[in-house]
């Protein structure tokens, strides 16, 4: 299973506003909406040690990583989990008029990159919309033929 942690102590300290550094990178614009869209299932943690996923615990390095964001005094208002099957990624909220999400861990298939969920997203979309069709003609030829045989 792959980790892939988002920490970076190297991140730059903001000295004249007096706002808390975030080592983490915050996630913005398409690469939000993407990762919305690619891990719909969202879950604010609260006790990481009784936290299952799938009948899963989550892996130790994980829950280190989470409960360092989560420990931070002040760094985040709520950690979540967004995932779909396989796919978890722990991700810091910020609460304000608009939300900040920053990343701070994923595990699982956490090798896709942004452009590779873009074109997940992209095939799912277009699998559902030829399900949707082909079963929309299947149901009329039925109907048709029904109507025939009367």
């Amino acid at each position: 299973m792959l980790v892939e942690t988002y920490f970076d102590e190297r991140a730059p300290g903001s000295a004249n506003t007096g706002e808390p550094v975030i080592p983490y990178p915050q996630l913005l614009g398409e690469a939000l909406t993407v990762w919305q869209k690619y891990l719909p299932i969202r879950r604010p943690i609260e006790n990481l040690q009784s936290w299952w996923l799938d009948s899963e615990v989550i892996p130790g390095s994980v829950i280190t990583e989470i409960e360092r964001a989560k420990n931070a005094i002040g760094l985040f208002d709520r950690v979540e989990i967004w995932r779909r099957t396989g796919d978890p990624m722990a991700v810091g909220v910020i609460e304000g008029r608009e939300p900040r999400y920053f990343s701070i861990v994923r595990w699982g298939d956490a090798d896709i990159t942004l452009e590779q969920a873009k074109e997940r997203l992209r095939e799912e979309k277009w699998v559902i919309w030829f399900s949707a069709t082909w079963g929309m003609c299947a149901l009329l030829i039925l109907i048709v033929a029904a109507i025939v045989q009367l």
